[in-house]
């Protein structure tokens, strides 16, 4: 039952803007007894890669149906994605990050800045908005700097990629689109990586978690996108900072 509870806890947080890595941390330090390994987690992500695909599968299937809009995805997906891979896969951080004693103040700080971020999101100006197809390779690159904050647990990957996108003039369903468009090969490639450096075992315990992740996950896409159409952001911030001050505590 643990197991599925925490599928469910993914499913939600990976779309919302708090953080999955996060609450994995602080789960960690309360629920020591539950040792998800790193194959467990892997799947639990492509519970909500399947989320993702589901939800907006006939936006996705018409990118195909074009060459030029979907050389123009790709593009801009691309490098996107690129900033978060070269910081992930050249540079020690996540490793630094993930054995440090201090991961609490480490992940209690991200909130922080996360909360800050997503309280004042009601100040961005919607007026003078553009499209996802609009979007420009300085755009999309100023967008994957972004998303490579989201390797320090409590940065929430859609929530910092979806705010920058909001600041930089992305309108809004769009910029939740082209968030977790980015989501797809960060999940896969994340996934693709546990697979080679460690071993490839399927625990069967872990699927109905995983389905559970999905699920939950289509209703998250659900909820950010009601509660970032309507200005509503500021309160997933309020939530950050309570998580900000749980991991100072437990510290």
């Amino acid at each position: 039952m643990t197991e599925i509870f925490l599928g469910i806890i993914q499913g939600i947080t990976e779309f919302l803007p708090v953080s999955s890595s996060g609450h994995l941390v602080i789960f960690d330090e309360l629920l020591p007894e539950v040792n998800l390994n790193t194959n467990d987690i892997a799947f639990l992500h492509i519970g909500t890669l399947f989320s993702i695909l589901i939800f907006y599968r006939t936006r996705i299937l018409n990118i195909f149906k074009n060459f030029e809009v979907f050389k123009n995805y790709l593009k801009i997906i691309t490098v996107g994605v690129l900033p978060a891979v070269v910081v992930g896969l050249l540079t020690p951080i996540q490793e630094i990050i993930d054995n440090s004693s201090q991961i609490l103040i480490y992940t209690g700080i991200a909130y922080f800045f996360l909360s800050v971020l997503l309280i004042f999101s009601e100040k961005i100006n919607t007026k003078n908005v553009f499209s996802i197809n609009e979007i420009t390779i300085s755009h999309a690159f100023i967008i994957g700097i972004a998303q490579a904050f989201a390797l320090f647990p409590g940065v929430s990957r859609s929530g910092i990629t979806l705010l920058t996108a909001m600041y930089i003039g992305v309108k809004k369903t769009d910029a939740i689109y082209y968030s977790l468009l980015l989501g797809i090969p960060t999940i896969f490639g994340a996934w693709s990586l546990t697979f080679v450096n460690q071993s490839f075992e399927i625990n069967t315990n872990i699927i109905i978690p995983t389905v559970a992740a999905m699920f939950t996950g289509i209703l998250a896409i659900n909820l950010l996108v009601k509660f970032t159409t309507n200005s509503k952001l500021q309160y997933f911030g309020f939530y950050c900072l309570l998580l900000s001050v749980v991991c100072f505590v437990l510290n």
